[in-house]
């Protein structure tokens, strides 16, 4: 019979942690997620490609769980702002990401896009330091997505910003309505100019409002 595990006596002042071992586990993850990230994006020039396909396969689940990708497209961003080398890291892990957050990327990509051609057919291309064909190729394509991305973001905000103006517009229209009285003209909406209330920043009286208005 195997002998009984000796029983060991927890140090002066020791506290367990009792938290839910899920929700210590899942800190302790993120913690991993975070510092992954930031190593495999470090300074460290001679550390370029050291992204291999076990690593790249793990960023790859990491990003399905929403705590994990926050972390990992935070840094990346912050990394792209840093030149060279935390770009060039970046920009390999950067294509892992869901489309849908590429937006804030297209303006972050372009110190990276391929450089124009020179105007001067007999001047040569002027590259910039640390010029990498297969990075340059790399952000153009991640370009290409984050500016369409943003593109939509940009209508899908206009809308929202003008339907909310329209909205409040509704608002104010239906307050003064509810005050003053509906106009017997049977206006299903405010009246869009002159501006309903005011004209010339001139506060219209209630009485001068429906004034020839009720035919």
């Amino acid at each position: 019979m195997p002998a009984p595990l000796p029983s060991i006596t927890p140090p002066e002042g020791f506290e367990p942690d009792k938290r839910d071992p899920l929700t210590i586990a899942i800190e302790q993850h993120l913690d991993d997620v975070r510092q992954w990230t930031e190593w495999i994006t470090n300074g460290d020039p001679s550390g370029i490609g050291m992204v291999d396909y076990g690593i790249y396969r793990t960023f790859e689940e990491w990003v399905k769980r929403k705590e994990a990708l926050n972390i990992i497209d935070s840094i990346l961003q912050k990394r792209l702002t840093l030149g060279w080398p935390y770009d060039h890291k970046a920009i390999i892990l950067i294509q892992i990401l869901p489309s849908e957050r590429l937006a804030p990327y297209a303006k972050l990509l372009e110190p990276l896009l391929p450089p124009k051609p020179s105007e001067d057919p007999a001047k040569p291309i002027n590259l910039p330091a640390h010029f990498n064909p297969l990075i340059a190729t790399l952000a153009q394509s991640l370009y290409t997505t984050a500016k369409e991305k943003a593109k939509e973001e940009e209508e899908t905000k206009k809308k929202a910003d003008e339907k909310k103006k329209e909205e409040e517009e509704i608002e104010k229209w239906e307050l003064w309505s509810n005050m003053y009285g509906k106009s017997r003209a049977n206006w299903f909406n405010h009246p869009g100019n002159p501006q309903w209330g005011y004209w010339e920043w001139n506060q219209i009286g209630k009485e001068d409002w429906w004034k020839d208005r009720s035919q």
